[in-house]
């Protein structure tokens, strides 16, 4: 049972609780509710909110709760520091892995090396300014082979390092999740209790307070307790603080997963590259090495015929393509429908957005209004009181 307070407690220092309990590791799954269940605890009190829990959490928040002083110097804006620090912590923690390593870099070297395989010219002939193509010898055609084979060998080295990086941050983002999924145990156990503590406070030992401090008709007696009420006020402020920290807390973890999932479709990339792309590109080599082999026993008119074919036909295809995209080019509107479209619709937006949140703000005011008339009137009510209890 809680310790009863009163104003003399209030205007002096009291003895200060023993500090909450080291928090347990309950099932995420009854700390972390679905969309509909999050609605309705909205409406729930701290109690029902904390009877939802397993066993072992209630005891625990019920613990944690009991801990908690309010008449404590400075507990509004030092309750649950410590776990506000760890998620800090952990934050700074993830910025600075990420800043420490090139995310890019497998990403590119997979680029390079499908470049350079694709740029390797292999088909036995070589593109030339004006003239156009003509066959390759088979020597020109081994050489550049042994040439672009050194450079993949280079690259396949780097990958796989770059890999075992990968893999090392997927593990890494493993422990990340963990701790994060930890941490938002923590600063929901820590909400919880802090709620609990405001509302039996309220319920059981204000009231006291109040009647207290009508009782003595002093008015000192009556500004500590305003003070304290102030405390009170600042305090639930703090609790909101550390439930909305939860809230970007749970955001991180798939934030995490997305990360890692995308280190993880990398590593199977160059998996891929390394077991079958690169087999294959050396097995096609082979056969275009030795097609140029064959055709060295052909007749070298029949070759010039077929050269002189194969030109024609590749300028007549580049002669359309050319002149089919300088007229796509050439009948493109500077600006598109679709893009015309996308800013009105943006404007329309922004013009009923602009008009709601007027709105809202007109209606804030005038609420905020009755509500500081109805202050005015309730202080000097009480001012009139006190002084008629004088």
């Amino acid at each position: 049972m809680a310790q009863q307070i009163t104003l003399a407690d209030l205007a002096g220092n009291s003895a200060v609780k023993p500090a909450a309990p080291a928090l347990a590791d309950p099932d995420a799954a009854s700390l972390v509710p679905t969309a509909a269940q999050a609605q309705a605890d909205a409406a729930l009190t701290p109690d029902q909110q904390i009877a939802k829990l397993p066993p072992e959490a209630q005891a625990q928040v019920a613990q944690m709760a009991g801990a908690i002083d309010f008449t404590k110097q400075g507990i509004e804006s030092s309750y649950g520091k410590d776990v506000q620090r760890a998620t800090s912590t952990f934050a700074d923690e993830i910025l600075s892995d990420t800043r420490s390593k090139d995310t890019g870099e497998a990403g590119e070297l997979l680029a390079t090396m499908l470049t350079t395989i694709d740029e390797a010219e292999l088909g036995g002939f070589r593109k030339l300014p004006i003239i156009g193509q003509v066959a390759v010898s088979i020597d020109k055609l081994r050489r550049r082979y042994q040439k672009v084979d050194a450079q993949i060998d280079e690259i396949v080295s780097k990958l796989e390092t770059a890999q075992a990086r990968l893999v090392a941050d997927i593990a890494m983002y493993n422990t990340m999740y963990d701790q994060n999924a930890q941490q938002y145990r923590e600063l929901k156990m820590t909400v919880l209790a802090g709620k609990k503590a405001l509302a039996d406070f309220n319920a059981n030992q204000l009231p006291a307070l109040e009647a207290e401090a009508a009782k003595s008709g002093d008015p000192m007696q009556a500004q500590v307790l305003k003070d304290f009420k102030s405390k009170l006020d600042r305090f639930a402020k703090r609790i909101d603080d550390l439930d909305r920290i939860g809230v970007v807390t749970l955001q991180t973890a798939p934030q995490i997963k997305i990360i890692q999932n995308a280190d993880q479709t990398i590593v199977d990339k160059i998996d891929t590259t390394i077991s079958t792309t690169i087999p294959v590109w050396k097995s096609q080599m082979v056969i275009a090495l030795g097609l140029s082999n064959q055709r060295k026993a052909l007749d070298l008119q029949n070759k010039a015929d077929d050269i002189t074919n194969k030109l024609l036909t590749k300028n007549a295809a580049a002669l359309h393509q050319g002149a089919v995209d300088a007229e796509k080019a050439n009948q493109r509107s500077v600006v598109e429908i679709e893009t015309l479209e996308k800013i009105n619709s943006e404007l329309i937006s922004t013009l009923k957005e602009t008009v709601q949140i007027q709105k809202e703000g007109k209606a804030n005011r005038a609420a905020a209004e009755v509500k500081m008339r109805q202050l005015e009137s309730d202080l000097k009510q009480a001012l009139i009181d006190n002084a008629q209890a004088l």
